[in-house]
């Protein structure tokens, strides 16, 4: 509305740019009640909270808790950026607050990617687990369904740009970095097989086998 644009265009840069962050989170609808409290707060970022994308606030999660499973999310997450940002203590008590909320409901999220920063989260996730008994799941960071539609991405992230296909093409063949043709630093981003997450955690084991199969299980 006019208060509301009126408030922005009299924000400083700086205010303006930290009001645009958003976190990601990841729900699961465990039952019909869940599912209805899913829609409810989906259609409340829509339709309250889109400020760039659509978001909700915490008296939202608080409001349409019941029926939900809860994850911690990805490196953009809360908890993720409470992580870079302050340290592992204070992402510790990020996650004690969300726990405190959902209960038995939450889940430690741990990632097979190939992000900078994913395997230091990861060994900070795992230690939360063990010091909360908080249970891990294994997910994926899914931008499309197969490896090879990695391309349709980044034609995807040229959109606004002056570049042309044949120009990126021409980049990518020379040598430049992933950042400077459209594409994101992570590679391993489409929906993958049982055999395939089985296949990545062989190549750099660095998480126990037991926590991986456990996290997979859940």
């Amino acid at each position: 509305d006019e208060t509301m644009q009126q408030y922005l265009k009299e924000m400083l840069p700086e205010e303006r740019k930290a009001m645009q962050k958003s976190y990601h989170m990841t729900l699961w609808a465990k039952n019909e009640e869940g599912y209805k409290n899913l829609v409810r707060l989906t259609s409340f970022g829509f339709l309250n909270g889109f400020y760039y994308k659509p978001r909700v606030n915490w008296e939202q999660l608080v409001q349409h808790k019941d029926g939900l499973m809860v994850g911690s999310g990805c490196y953009n997450s809360p908890v993720g950026q409470a992580f870079s940002k302050f340290g592992p203590e204070i992402a510790l008590e990020t996650i004690k607050k969300y726990h405190a909320l959902f209960g038995d409901n939450y889940y430690l999220e741990i990632m097979l990617l190939d992000f900078v920063k994913q395997k230091p989260y990861n060994q900070f996730i795992i230690q939360a687990h063990e010091k909360l008994g908080i249970p891990l799941v294994l997910t994926q960071d899914c931008h499309y369904c197969k490896k090879e539609d990695s391309k349709y991405q980044r034609l995807m992230l040229m959109t606004g740009t002056k570049n042309t296909v044949q120009e990126v093409e021409r980049a990518l063949a020379e040598g430049k970095s992933a950042s400077e043709c459209f594409e994101l630093q992570d590679k391993n981003l489409w929906m993958k097989s049982e055999e395939e997450l089985n296949e990545k955690w062989e190549s750099d084991p660095y998480i126990d086998k037991e926590i991986f199969q456990e996290a997979k299980r859940n």
